[in-house]
């Protein structure tokens, strides 16, 4: 089988990472960090996370407005480079019991070092996310949506899911000494395929629907010198 393939399996059902900066970075704040998990699948009888890692960084435009990139480590590690990169803009803000709510709309690129055979997928996030406490600390959902534009899949199959649908919830804890973001997420992702003829073992809270993907990410913003 082809490298890349181990990499295409886990797009069948869904992302590979975390949604990436659900907030929008301070203004001028440069932030990096890394990002583990996966959907999960049946592994000598347990349900574990892929375990695919990611390094990130993002910059804060403006209060509304965070660019970021990212690089899938493991992808590389199989002998592929795979990189994502996008925006999170900020379209409404947080009033009493209405939330926050960002857009990050973005692209997944791979492309296998020994074929080159290269495949690229366009993103789009949209979550409500609702800040509390001292340290604004937030819980977020939303919805994670991958496009496919290729007509077939391997082996000449006809593609017969353009648009992958996976709602996510998570949470971001931010140090109190120091500006620190870890995030924890799950993902049910597309939860409307039965994945009993899956290739991969897939496991799912909802059972034979989709696969639960568990995350967990950590990033540093630093506060960039005004010149």
């Amino acid at each position: 089988m082809n490298k890349i393939w181990f990499i295409l399996l886990t797009f069948a059902l869904g992302s590979c990472v975390h949604s990436r900066f659900v907030e929008p970075l301070d203004k001028g704040d440069l932030a990096v960090g890394a990002s583990f998990g996966g959907p999960a699948i049946d592994f000598a009888g347990a349900p574990i996370p892929i375990p695919m890692t990611s390094i990130e960084v993002g910059y804060g435009i403006d209060s509304s407005l965070t660019v970021f990139g990212g690089w899938h480590t493991t992808a590389a590690f199989f002998g592929n480079f795979q990189v994502d990169a996008g925006i999170t803009y900020q379209v409404l803000q947080q009033k009493k019991y209405i939330p926050n709510v960002s857009v990050s709309p973005s692209f997944n690129y791979i492309i296998s070092i020994d074929s080159k055979e290269q495949r690229a997928w366009p993103i789009l996030d949209a979550n409500a996310f609702w800040n509390y406490g001292k340290r604004s600390n937030y819980w977020y959902v939303g919805v994670n949506n991958y496009f496919e534009f290729k007509r077939k899949m391997a082996n000449e199959q006809d593609q017969m899911h353009h648009w992958i649908f996976s709602p996510q919830i998570g949470h971001v804890v931010k140090g109190k000494k120091h500006p620190w973001r870890l995030t924890t997420e799950f993902k049910f992702i597309a939860p409307y395929l039965n994945n009993v003829s899956s290739f991969v073992p897939y496991k799912s809270l909802l059972g034979e629907w989709g696969s639960t993907g568990f995350y967990i990410g950590f990033s540093y913003p630093f506060k960039m010198k005004k010149s």
